[in-house]
């Protein structure tokens, strides 16, 4: 029994300045061959790391008996739409690779759902699509993806399943992986045939504005688990699609998997309807950046204010350079006690050249979204200069050079390699604990949740501009339909297509 595992993952932002290239991936997680076997097969559940549902699904696959091949894994920081030579060189690596070992009994792919290439607006699909044609129509195809992916009508066509994660914040990757290789083993050893049910829903909400922990979302969600527990469905998957994905086909999904297709369809068209129905109750409350930094002022809880700048989110592909923050900060003459970080490699040069201990001036922020903010003369102290390297999700992770400055009484790491910051690891790196601090300033939408949550009730999200505002109506989209919620509302009738053999 010979399967073939591989994917491409990442979660692109259309509206995130500049292009991702090659040199991304192999910064981040770009594994072929046996490297990616190798590393699949030391994997440690890692929490929120793209390569969990890599590990899930190989561990199940080698425990179920199968030869695992290797498709190749390239993974890289959410952000700016992917170079075509980036999409193209890996669905030639992968066909190669299925070609290579055919006859394949199934296949594995572990990807977001939400990328975007400067030749297409579906690379997944492409992905999918281009390994169907190597494999042909009787090789069952498993697809794991992000609870954000925009799920097209060309990869339920040519996948035999897809699985979303079901949590948000993102705890259950590494499960995810297991759910779609538990599936793919399923249908070569004939122990089950799925039929999958399909609804596509035109809406999109920011990312901030929901949890699957909270209402309305978790209501649903355990609606939707509960058939599964029944056993009326063998998997299900929600997606809310990722909001900042400008494409001319797209939206959120349903997906109901089970072994009757008129039963799987009934429930996925449930499922979709209630979810249109909510559209209007997914708000973000939103407060001033002023009025959580007064907030802060006051805080001697011994647990910190969270001022959470989800506009330029890290996880949501924002290049993390606005320093709207720290220019409030100064305006307000304020000496909150903070911890921030911030993505600018001409400040650290700066920094670098003056040396730890010595007083810098010079302009922070908005080296990359030039559109979007505008620089912030600071007067800092550099505390400190690092290399980058550190353990995060239980990986080494590299920033790049990084300083770390003093602004008033504002402690910001500065980075030249921008990576997910919504994890106190990063700020514990550097020997600060951020239940020391007043407020730490949190760029990313809400998987920082699951890691501040135990620490801190005092999160407030805050009106700032960026690439993932929760603003929708304010973004320069072009290609996806005016159709959509929230540009236009209106009645919703879903209608669910069922594949399968």
């Amino acid at each position: 029994m010979k399967i073939l595992l591989g994917g491409l993952n990442q979660e692109v932002n259309s509206f995130s300045p500049g292009k991702t290239t090659i040199e991304e991936y192999r910064r981040k997680q770009y594994c072929l061959g046996d490297d990616m076997l190798r590393a699949a097969a030391g994997h440690v559940r890692a929490y929120s790391d793209l390569f969990d549902a890599m590990g899930g699904a190989y561990n199940v696959l080698v425990d179920g008996g199968a030869e695992v091949v290797s498709g190749g894994f390239a993974g890289a920081q959410s952000g700016g739409i992917i170079e075509q030579s980036v999409l193209d060189g890996y669905i030639a690596y992968i066909k190669e690779a299925a070609r290579n070992n055919l006859p394949l009994d199934g296949v594995v792919l572990v990807m977001h759902g939400a990328a975007q290439s400067e030749g297409s607006d579906d690379p997944e699909g492409d992905i999918i699509t281009a390994v169907r044609e190597v494999v042909g129509e009787n090789v069952p195809i498993a697809v794991s993806l992000d609870l954000h992916a925009n799920v097209t009508e060309q990869m339920a066509t040519n996948a035999d399943t897809i699985s979303l994660y079901q949590h948000y914040p993102h705890v259950d990757i590494w499960e995810t992986g297991e759910r779609a290789a538990r599936l793919c083993l399923g249908m070569v050893k004939g122990e089950i045939a799925p039929k999958m049910a399909y609804v596509s829903i035109p809406m999109i909400v920011p990312a901030s504005a929901y949890t699957t922990e909270t209402e309305p979302f978790l209501s649903l969600m355990n609606k939707a688990h509960a058939y599964v527990t029944s056993g009326k469905l063998l998997d299900f998957s929600i997606s809310q699609m990722q909001p900042w994905l400008d494409v001319p086909k797209g939206g959120s999904s349903v997906i109901a998997i089970g072994e009757n297709g008129e039963e799987a369809a009934r429930i996925a068209e449930e499922l979709a309807k209630e979810l249109w129905e909510m559209r209007h109750e997914f708000k973000t409350e939103l407060s001033s950046v002023d009025e959580v930094i007064r907030i802060a002022e006051k805080n001697n809880s011994g647990k910190p204010v969270i001022l959470n700048d989800f506009a330029d989110s890290a996880n949501a592909g924002s290049a993390g350079d606005s320093a709207e923050v720290i220019e409030r900060v100064l305006a307000l003459g304020s000496n909150v006690k903070g911890l921030m970080y911030l993505n600018d490699s001409e400040f650290v040069e700066v920094c670098r050249r003056a040396g730890v201990g010595n007083t810098v001036k010079a302009p922070l922020g908005a080296t990359i979204s030039k559109k979007l903010y505008t620089p912030v003369l600071v007067e800092a102290q550099v505390k400190a200069l690092y290399d980058g390297d550190m353990f995060i999700h239980g990986n080494f992770t590299n920033f790049g050079a990084c300083a770390l400055v003093k602004i008033r009484n504002m402690l910001v790491v500065v980075t030249t390699q921008h990576f997910y910051p919504g994890d106190p690891a990063l700020y514990r790196a550097y020997g600060y604990d951020p239940m020391d601090f007043q407020m730490v300033v949190v760029k990313a939408c809400t998987s920082f949740r699951a890691f501040y949550g135990p620490l801190t009730d005092l999160i407030y999200p805050v009106v700032t501009k960026g690439a993932a505002s929760a603003d929708l109506l304010s973004l320069p989209f072009e290609k996806l339909p005016r159709s959509f919620y929230p540009f236009s509302d209106g009645d919703f009738v879903p209608v669910a297509s069922v594949f399968g053999k």
